[in-house]
């Protein structure tokens, strides 16, 4: 009886021995202490990039800082186009200010899913948190005077009506007139990372997101206006991790 488990034993250890060996460098997991993730997203009111800088604290857990910006928008907007001017630009009638944000914070992510083969996919649940700046810019459209020509102005939907609007002006208007509504942010989502080099990083992220402001940001003329958005996302990510 001893001389078969010592038989086994050997051919045991041998097996392992010559499995080891044929195991590619590229199938060995290694642990990365931190990465970096750029991300591009469409949500429910606009559109924005993402920046996160990650430190793994496991295999499974990250801590990460966020930069973002994103464009925000009025439910009720819509572009319009002056029907006599054949070239027109298109606006939004009744839109006064437009606003984009800065999203600063911090946030966690955990891994419930592993990805256990190459082209697997790892399912992981994140939050995040922080400070918040809106930039709030006004409008300007190009209008005609009462000789027909066409001078910039900034849009005031009580003297300029629809029929004297010739379209949107350059976005540089109003650039030096921007005004900042700090307030905070607060995101949930799941990521789902799919790229087959455990190196490099590529993911789907789906979530939902709130912005608050300390105030009511004058977006539309004669409407309401939100002090705060609820958003939903989805965004392209892609990085690299750093050994």
């Amino acid at each position: 009886m001893k001389s078969v488990f010592s038989i086994l034993f050997i051919i045991g250890f041998i097996s392992t021995g010559i499995a080891q060996e044929k195991k590619r460098p590229e199938d060995i997991k290694l642990y990365y202490r931190t990465s970096v993730a750029y991300g591009f997203y469409l949500h429910t009111e606009g559109l924005g990039g993402s920046f996160k800088y990650q430190r793994h604290a496991s295999y499974k857990d990250k801590r990460f800082y966020l930069i973002e910006f994103q464009k925000l928008k009025h439910p009720k907007q819509e572009k319009v186009q002056n029907a006599y001017e054949d070239n027109a630009k298109g606006f939004f009638y009744g839109k006064v200010n437009s606003l984009n944000n800065l999203r600063l914070g911090i946030g966690s992510q955990h891994a419930f899913a592993m990805k256990e083969i190459k082209k697997g996919v790892q399912i992981a649940y994140l939050y995040s948190g922080g400070f918040n700046l809106g930039f709030q810019k006004p409008i300007y459209l190009d209008v005609y005077d009462i000789n027909g020509r066409i001078k910039t102005e900034r849009y005031n939907p009580e003297v300029h009506t629809y029929n004297t609007i010739a379209g949107r002006a350059s976005f540089l208007n109003g650039v030096d007139e921007i005004t900042f509504v700090p307030g905070i942010f607060a995101k949930f989502g799941l990521n789902f990372e799919y790229s087959p080099y455990d190196n490099k990083l590529k993911a789907l992220e789906v979530g939902v997101a709130v912005d608050l402001f300390y105030k009511e940001v004058p977006l539309m003329y004669n409407t309401y206006n939100n002090q705060y958005w609820v958003t939903f996302y989805l965004m392209y990510e892609f990085g690299k991790k750093i050994e």
